[in-house]
């Protein structure tokens, strides 16, 4: 499908809306970051997009979009955002057929895609539905998910799980973009869970063996820190080596940051993290705002 058919200007922000609640809640974080970009904003709602994105169809050839202004839902949130944030260029676009696919294509020439998440009363977990996954997944842009009740304001540092992989020097230098466009911190977070030093499994803080761990780990972060670009040097960060499962660790991370970054291809303790289940599970759990970069 092409940028024409969608009627979509260059590398936009996308955010996608379905008439829930959470509508406002991406409009909001993707305003912000069009407006922080100087980018223009665009909202597509396909017009099979259900509460939770479900019934993902990437197979399947493109359908044309339908004309916008039949679209009532679009219409009044295209009226809402213009009227709330009156500095942005933003349109829209109904589409015609399945939610991921639609966003999927949406994407390609974007800048950023924004989609909500939902959580179930008494549960603490996300229900993140397949197609949601799928977009980011499959996105040809960086892809933010916004769980439902999380934090979205601008405080707190951004928080980037690194691991020495191509994919997460990519986040690493998103995260710090960022930073510098919040005019807030970088917080480079690694993992370690089982080393063994002279034979013996490292289980005890403070020790020697436990603090060699901890520099070999902290050395590959300071080898991917040296690549960040120059004009980003002067943006604080810390680098902290936690011992404990990724996904836990992100997600405990999440409860005191602004942004959570991860790579879409990591290797060691981030290994797979968008085709299994550690990045599954740290969108389900966390409590800020998760992008996915790719690398």
């Amino acid at each position: 499908m092409t940028e024409e058919t969608l009627n979509i200007p260059a590398s936009p922000v996308i955010v996608g809306i379905d008439g829930s609640e959470r509508d406002a809640t991406c409009i909001a974080w993707g305003a912000g970051a069009a407006m922080r970009t100087g980018r223009p904003m665009v909202l597509v709602h396909a017009l099979n997009l259900t509460a939770e994105l479900v019934a993902p169809d990437l197979i399947g050839g493109s359908v044309p979009a339908m004309d916008g202004g039949t679209d009532t839902l679009l219409q009044a949130a295209l009226a809402g955002t213009r009227a709330r944030f009156p500095d942005v260029q933003v349109s829209g676009t109904s589409p015609a057929g399945s939610s991921d696919r639609e966003l999927i294509a949406a994407s390609e020439g974007a800048h950023l895609l924004v989609v909500g998440s939902r959580r179930v009363a008494g549960f603490e977990r996300l229900i993140l539905g397949r197609s949601a996954l799928a977009v980011a997944m499959h996105a040809h842009c960086p892809v933010v998910i916004l769980p439902e009740g999380s934090r979205t304001d601008a405080e707190g540092p951004v928080v980037v799980g690194v691991d020495g992989s191509p994919a997460s020097q990519t986040a690493l230098d998103r995260a710090f973009w960022i930073a510098h466009l919040r005019d807030t911190s970088v917080r480079i977070v690694t993992t370690w869970n089982v080393e063994v030093v002279d034979g013996m499994v490292v289980t005890t803080p403070g020790t020697d063996a436990w603090r060699s761990v901890e520099n070999r780990y902290r050395s590959v972060v300071e080898k991917q820190l040296s690549l960040v670009p120059r004009d980003w040097s002067d943006i604080p960060h810390e680098v902290a080596v936690v011992r404990g499962s990724p996904a836990k660790v992100l997600t405990e991370e999440s409860a005191r940051s602004s942004l959570l970054v991860v790579g879409s291809r990591g290797r060691g303790g981030f290994r797979g993290m968008l085709l299994g289940s550690v990045t599954h599970k740290v969108l389900e759990t966390a409590t800020c705002p998760v992008m996915v970069v790719r690398h």
